[in-house]
């Protein structure tokens, strides 16, 4: 007879276990091991699918402050439509499971040109061997979280070996901010009443937090089943996507300093007129460079869509995989 599981306790204890790993993490250096395989590259591909791919586009950021060029790509463009590879280049793979088919079929088109790979996963991967950093044990939520945060973490800590990123004394403050972050979840539950998170909720993030504003929106979908979202950049969400909010709906803004900001505040002086609900988050009661911030202002955005499952009395732990009509849609496909 299956355990008795409580709706949604993989992802809540995942998502309280953040700090504590992080912590971890910052004293293994593993990472600054790994990044003596890609010291020399001058450019760097960064991929991923999902979640992960959000880790790539914080991680191009962070290798850019430390002044290499770096591009987040998806796993599944770079294995089918690859950019021309030049001589020296570095990639560095962020996956999960370490079994994602592009994934895979990316680095290993890519180690047979060249060992100049690091692969960023999590403990029992399918991926092992030199060149492999880990993060977390996998997780049993389907609903990543941990090995998000922990990637997120890993590809600062590269940074930092690569370079001299003007907020590596930073990197010591994430673990607590995490665990301030953690620490907000009666703050997010008590907000949810207040909020239609149906048919749609939206969020929007500029710069580095174009990817919180899209990991945001995947959470929320994962997570609850019954909700959609959207991640916008916030120039985009002007082109267009603005017109399609309606009064009352929920709009999230990752509100952080850094070039984006007046163009933000201008989205939310519009939403304002509309009449949206508009949620922002920022880092609280600290001011981290925005490179970084992703790690830390992801957290309220996992709160967010555990409490609106557990409100709407979904299992966020089943990937609906309990549905005989999903269940079949994924046997559909591998990944």
């Amino acid at each position: 007879m299956a355990e008795p599981h409580e709706p949604g306790a993989y992802l809540k204890a995942t998502l309280e276990s953040q700090p504590r790993e992080l912590a971890r993490l910052l004293v293994d250096h593993s990472a600054e091991r790994a990044a003596a395989r890609i010291r020399d590259c001058p450019r760097i591909f960064l991929i991923g699918t999902g979640t992960s791919y959000h880790g790539a586009l914080v991680g191009q950021y962070l290798l850019r402050s430390a002044g290499r060029e770096a591009w987040a790509v998806r796993a599944f463009e770079f294995a089918n439509y690859p950019p021309a590879l030049r001589d020296g280049d570095g990639l560095i793979v962020l996956s999960h499971r370490g079994s994602k088919r592009f994934s895979r079929a990316s680095l290993d088109q890519f180690a047979k040109l060249s060992s100049r790979w690091v692969v960023i996963t999590g403990e029992g991967s399918a991926i092992e061997g030199e060149g492999v950093v880990h993060t977390v044990e996998q997780e049993k939520s389907p609903v990543h979280t941990a090995s998000h945060t922990g990637a997120m973490f890993r590809l600062a800590q590269i940074a930092v070996a690569l370079g001299d990123p003007p907020w590596q004394s930073q990197l010591k403050d994430l673990p607590h901010a995490v665990e301030v972050a953690v620490g907000s979840w009666d703050q997010i539950a008590g907000r949810l009443s207040d909020l239609e998170l149906r048919p749609v909720t939206h969020f929007v993030g500029g710069g580095p937090a174009r990817a919180t504003a899209y990991e945001g929106a995947l959470k929320l979908r994962e997570a609850t089943h019954l909700v959609s979202a959207e991640g916008h950049d916030v120039e985009g969400i002007l082109h267009g996507p603005l017109v399609s909010i309606q009064h009352g709906q929920t709009v999230v803004l990752i509100v952080q300093p850094g070039p984006a900001l007046e163009r933000m505040n201008e989205v939310a002086a519009a939403l304002g007129e509309i009449g949206a609900a508009v949620v922002p988050v920022a880092p609280a009661g600290h001011d981290f460079d925005e490179v970084l911030a992703p790690i830390v202002n992801v957290v309220p955005l996992q709160w967010l869509a555990y409490h609106a499952s557990r409100n709407l009395g979904v299992d966020a732990d089943s990937f609906r995989r309990d549905e005989p009509r999903y269940a079949a849609a994924q046997s559909k496909f591998g990944l």
